[in-house]
């Protein structure tokens, strides 16, 4: 299982295969739902991705990418090497980063796991689901459309106002191995990291044209898709709000 050094905060990281894992710097998505994140779960025998879909309200079913056998031994990896057990949540971000929580003395932290290559897809009966910005039959969606995709995504929020976007995360620290910073969060607003009025509302156009001077929170998955949840009267829909625009967008975290 390699060899663990603990440094500051009693975060455990292990080099496994050569590499080291090391903390996330980017977001770690933390009070998302069940229907926001991905899965390793054993099936048949062997490892798999699932996802938790919501075909309609109060109807959920657990699909299934049995072909993800690769990503499934990324994620394992990770999980058997502090917790020693297979299998738990996952995350995938805008940059296809693998993003994989575990349990520690200090809490849930979260280490990058490497790369998904290739696409997602599960099935329910006879339907493709897809991650994509698709409908049912494979036609892109158009800004203001329904999501009907699983909603696996990384959070962020639109501020009151609708003239920003950010997020909050534990803090770490600046050293090549980082640590998390005790009781410490950090807050990344879009306005402060690229400095220019006009390119950061090029980015927060797309969503507050659905979401409104209200603002509130929105998901943007590994395809870039942005989706974010309205309240109607049968209760929550999510609506497909665009695609990022990684020009203005905040830049790709460190993985080394």
């Amino acid at each position: 299982m390699g060899v663990r050094a603990f440094l500051g905060s009693r975060i455990a990281l292990e080099i496994h295969g050569g590499e080291m894992l090391t903390l996330y710097r980017g977001v770690w998505p933390q009070n998302v739902s069940r229907l926001a994140k991905y899965s390793v779960r054993f099936h048949d025998g062997a490892w798999t991705v699932a996802v938790l879909y919501e075909v309609s309200s109060g109807l959920r079913y657990l699909a299934l990418d049995e072909a993800r056998d690769d990503l499934a031994e990324m994620v394992n990896v990770v999980k058997q090497s502090f917790r020693g057990t297979p299998g738990g949540t996952f995350y995938v971000n805008e940059y296809r980063h693998v993003v994989v929580p575990v349990d520690s003395d200090d809490g849930v932290i979260y280490y990058f796991g490497g790369y998904l290559t290739g696409d997602l897809a599960f099935r329910y009966e006879d339907a493709v689901l897809s991650t994509r910005p698709v409908n049912s039959d494979g036609r892109p969606l158009s800004p203001g459309d329904r999501w009907i995709g699983p909603r696996p995504g990384i959070p962020y929020v639109l501020a009151a106002g609708g003239n920003d976007i950010y997020y909050e995360t534990p803090a770490l620290t600046d050293s090549h191995l980082p640590a998390v910073r005790p009781r410490t969060t950090q807050k990344i607003q879009l306005s402060k990291v690229l400095r220019n009025p006009v390119v950061v509302r090029q980015a927060v156009a797309p969503i507050a044209r659905v979401r409104g001077h209200g603002g509130g929170r929105f998901y943007v998955n590994e395809h870039g898709a942005i989706f974010t949840p309205i309240d109607k009267d049968n209760g929550l829909e999510y609506i497909y709000c665009g695609m990022i625009n990684r020009v203005a967008w905040f830049p790709e975290p460190r993985t080394s």
